[in-house]
């Protein structure tokens, strides 16, 4: 499933099966704003800068520790709020375009939308 944005708003591919094949539509929902959208991404920078920081990610974004890395994130809970409207929004793809890595696809793994 591929998330893109467009103007304020973020779409993406949706499979359905109908009867024997998958039928592709393309929804260009009301999900998370250019700026909801952008302040999850910072959320998740300041966070893999962080873990970097803490040794828990390598200079190229390979994450050294996963463990390490699954109870920082469940450790802060509510740190992830606007990463998480923005999962469950659907622009998990779209987040992940721009904060690339190992690291990334992992946090927004763990995070769980509402």
């Amino acid at each position: 499933m591929s998330d893109f944005v467009y103007g304020d708003k973020v779409g993406g591919n949706q499979y359905k099966q109908v009867g024997d094949h998958n039928q592709q539509t393309v929804t260009h929902s009301n999900g998370p704003t250019r700026a909801e959208l952008d302040a999850a991404v910072a959320e998740l920078r300041s966070f893999v800068a962080e873990l970097a920081r803490d040794g828990m990610v390598a200079s190229d974004g390979t994450v050294t520790d996963p463990g390490a890395v699954v109870a920082a994130v469940n450790s802060q809970p509510g740190r992830f709020q606007a990463l998480t409207r923005a999962l469950a929004g659907g622009a998990r793809d779209a987040v992940l375009s721009a904060v690339q890595g190992g690291v990334a696809a992992l946090v927004t793994a763990l995070v769980r939308p509402m």
